[in-house]
């Protein structure tokens, strides 16, 4: 072993210690299998749909390009293929131009990384996705003139807009405020309230001081028409359309990430901007100038996807997670209702985020396929529940703060009522067990 193995084992070893190592884990989720993935973001089952892989193959099989696409956008790797994409994300998604990444970590760094410039600021929700972080780091704003805020809490973003109003001088008066946010959080499973946060960088400062940008991660292709996203479904795109549209209070998010590995069941992303930040991104950002670009075989099986979408099969797989979704909601309502809340809750009931919607394609509170169960032994419960047939992976610091520590579980598109209830059946043995040894050792 060399001095560089022993020094790294010394901290793999602490890592251990506290609670906190990972490995890679591997699973058979087969039809063969007897085990049932509580775990994975595919949530309307995509990856496992017959009719979107013979559509593959089809397509696949008559096209002049298969394999990768040779090089960056900007050498060789650039096709009609890619524009002929993009094109088609614009006008789905109603935004001026679009700009293929090739994954949403990609995207937020190079946005976040080249965009905000050293005079401007940076606010951003405290749960926001890591890439945002990691952009930010390699950023010119300074450390001081990135501000968060408390999670998905209004007023904690007012008094960080004060504390920036406040000191700034005048002649920071052009200055840029980015308000950084996702629409669906992936570790608590609850949702932006997105109308009343726009309404309090409304409050503050003038719409063309604001640049809002919104990660739709984890609700590309499940929330809005089409799986159009919640920005789509509240009517807040399109600002582009001009200055006194967006002065009337549409489009007031300004960028849009839109993320294919997860319900889309690819790869890759899309970051919906202005042809000015688009161009921008382009030339600075260093993700994109150097790396190779989507190969044609994605290229293919993200049109494939959208073509099913934006169909009848489209529409069963979104209402069917959405029964599954619900159901699961109601039978751990009943658990936890007797659980003791040091052994296992649900993190605290969100604002609801859209009472006032209009929209028939966003609830006033849409069930989410994402859950949180807080528990102080994480590890444990994981592996109980794969004992009994169920994957659902721990989830402990850093990726989430000291005191944070959980299991999650994300629903798919498809799900039987059965599993649901066997899950909630060993959740349920779990808790008594635990009370059980609890009261034992009370009596020692």
């Amino acid at each position: 072993m060399t001095e560089l193995d022993a020094r790294l084992g010394a901290l793999l070893e602490g890592r251990k210690a506290k609670g906190r190592f990972r490995s890679l884990k591997e699973y058979d989720t087969t039809s063969q299998s007897d085990l049932v993935d509580f775990s994975s973001n595919d949530y309307l089952s995509l990856t496992s749909s017959s009719a979107l892989r013979e559509a593959y193959l089809r397509r696949l099989s008559v096209s002049p390009s298969i394999f990768g696409s040779t090089g960056s956008r900007l050498l060789s790797g650039g096709s009609p293929s890619h524009a002929s994409l993009e094109r088609r994300f614009a006008e789905f998604f109603n935004s001026p131009s679009a700009l293929l990444f090739n994954s949403g970590w990609d995207a937020n760094v190079s946005f976040f990384a080249t965009v905000p410039q050293s005079t401007d600021w940076v606010i951003y929700d405290e749960l926001v996705h890591a890439s945002v972080h990691s952009g930010l780091r390699s950023s010119r704003i300074p450390p001081e003139r990135r501000l968060g805020f408390a999670h998905n809490d209004p007023e904690g973003l007012a008094t960080v807009l004060r504390r920036i109003l406040s000191s700034a001088s005048t002649s920071e008066t052009k200055s840029t405020v980015f308000l950084a946010l996702e629409s669906l959080y992936s570790m608590d499973g609850d949702m932006s309230p997105l109308p009343a946060l726009l309404t309090v960088m409304d409050e503050f400062l003038p719409r063309g001081r604001q640049c809002v940008v919104l990660d739709e991660a984890h609700s590309t292709g499940v929330y809005g028409k089409h799986g159009r996203g919640v920005v789509h479904a509240l009517g807040e795109e399109g600002a582009w359309s001009g200055a006194e549209s967006r002065d009337k209070g549409k489009g007031r998010v300004d960028v849009r990430l839109m993320t294919f590995g997860k319900a889309v069941g690819c790869s890759g992303a899309v970051l919906l901007c202005s042809p000015a930040v688009r161009s921008f991104l382009i030339n600075f950002a260093r993700p994109l100038i150097f790396s190779t670009a989507l190969p044609h075989s994605t290229l293919i099986a993200l049109e494939c996807v959208w073509d099913l979408l934006q169909g009848p099969e489209g529409d069963r797989r979104r209402k069917s997670l959405f029964d599954v979704s619900a159901y699961l909601h109601r039978l751990l309502a009943d658990l936890l209702r007797t659980t003791p809340h040091s052994l296992l809750h649900l993190p605290p009931d969100p604002i609801v985020p859209f009472p006032h919607s209009s929209s028939p394609y966003l609830l006033a509170d849409p069930a989410s396929p994402i859950l949180g169960l807080l528990t102080p032994t994480p590890h444990g419960l994981s592996a109980f529940l794969l004992e009994r047939g169920f994957i659902v992976r721990p989830v402990v610091p850093p990726t989430v703060p000291p005191g944070g520590e959980r299991v999650r579980i994300c629903l798919r598109a498809g799900m039987k009522r059965s599993a649901i209830e066997g899950l909630v059946t060993a959740l349920r043995e779990w808790v008594e067990l635990k009370t059980t040894e609890g009261s034992w050792r009370a009596k020692l």
